[in-house]
């Protein structure tokens, strides 16, 4: 089962399944010394983690008992810091194993904790930390959101994050179950020209998003050709900043999108189920790979399905098949070029908004015939219909 921004998806039409948590993501301002004890402790979870994927057992059981006691002696790590740097290689060589793949070394950039050794103090704003040599307390810089989100709240885990100098902690939280909302389903097509296209039909484009895109793509091709010192360090300096505007976007375009379905009194939202979309759309062309490769759409799904079920909307899946190549009228093959979709019985409707329609509906309706003067207008692809 897929899983998306912590949320456990069923594939086509079951309903979103959700454990009620939230992400809350907190600055932490340690002084010198709690910064070497941080760098210390990441050393060692990174290390921890590499001597454990070297047993290359995926069971957390069997892992657990393989290279416990390794990894308290080798890198003195406490026990539940050595019991989450086990649970998190197996977690890492399980979706490896899924994907035929082998998982990649970690890097000294993150800690796990759970609830036993770490702790949000609300009362001076910080953190209880166990770390290499003992326990410490990180104040935090909190903005009104953090502080309201963590009000009351009894923390259950936490991830301790390094960015080059900058630390922060994602902390998780429980949350009250919103009410289940009723009432009809709110379609959503993914695409690169309109990043998202809802059933009501609203289009959300994406022009301007592929061209700051094709900006960043020519600027890392200009500073990587050069080679020189200096580009490198505006390299590393450039680098994650379209990562951090896509994402912001997203987060932007998820919101509008479940306030949308709320006020428009839906009860769920409908998305297509992507999954391979990559591969099976890969051609020789360089440009379009790019396009697609670069194509955010798990993230985007992934907010919509938060905010969603924090909304009471329950979250769907439906199969993508035809969807674009039908009529959401007839139910009849039309054909699609760029954002006009043709039909022989009802004429022209626009493109994205059709397969928006035909998703809220369940998805398209394999054909059982299709008619022949529909047969050579539907002449496009897959991979044309999500580019265009």
């Amino acid at each position: 089962m897929p899983l998306l921004s912590g949320l456990t998806v069923l594939r086509l039409y079951d309903i979103l399944i959700t454990m009620s948590t939230r992400t809350i993501v907190c600055k932490m301002a340690p002084t010198p010394v709690m910064a070497k004890q941080l760098a210390d402790t990441c050393t060692a979870f990174s290390a921890a983690c590499n001597t454990a994927m070297g047993y290359g057992e995926a069971n957390n059981i069997r892992l657990h008992h393989l290279a416990y006691r390794t990894i308290r002696d080798r890198h003195g790590l406490s026990a539940n810091l050595a019991v989450r740097a086990i649970r998190r290689v197996s977690a890492a060589m399980t979706v490896a194993k899924r994907r035929g793949k082998q998982p990649k070394q970690f890097r000294p950039t993150s800690i796990d904790y759970d609830a036993r050794i770490f702790a949000y103090r609300e009362r001076d704003e910080t953190v209880s930390l166990n770390v290499v040599g003992g326990r410490i307390h990180v104040p935090l810089v909190l903005g009104t959101y953090q502080r309201t989100a963590l009000a009351g709240k009894k923390p259950t885990a936490a991830t301790v994050v390094r960015n080059g100098n900058s630390w922060s902690i994602h902390i998780v939280v429980d949350e009250p179950d919103a009410e289940q909302r009723t009432g009809p389903a709110l379609g959503v097509d993914m695409g690169i020209r309109n990043t998202a296209t809802t059933s009501d039909g609203t289009l959300h484009d994406g022009t301007e998003r592929q061209r700051f895109k094709e900006r960043r793509n020519r600027v890392r091709a200009s500073l990587q050709s050069n080679g020189t010192q200096g580009a490198k360090v505006v390299l590393r300096r450039l680098s994650g900043y379209e990562n951090r505007r896509i994402r912001h976007e997203n987060h932007v375009l998820s919101r509008r999108i479940v306030d949308e379905a709320v006020k428009a009194h839906c009860g769920t939202i409908r998305m297509e189920l992507l999954t391979g979309i990559r591969q099976r759309t890969r051609v020789w062309n360089k440009h379009s790979n790019r396009m697609i490769a670069g194509w955010s759409f798990g993230q985007l799904q992934g907010f919509i399905a938060y905010k969603a079920q924090h909304a009471g909307l329950a979250v769907e899946f439906v199969d993508p098949a035809y969807t674009s190549q039908t009529c959401s009228k007839c139910g009849m093959i039309g054909a699609r070029r760029q954002d006009i979709f043709r039909c022989t019985s009802y004429g022209v409707s626009h493109a994205d908004i059709n397969a928006a329609v035909n998703i809220a509906a369940g998805a398209a309706r394999k054909p059982a015939r299709i008619e022949a003067d529909c047969v050579a207008l539907a002449t496009h692809d897959a991979l044309e219909s999500r580019l265009l």
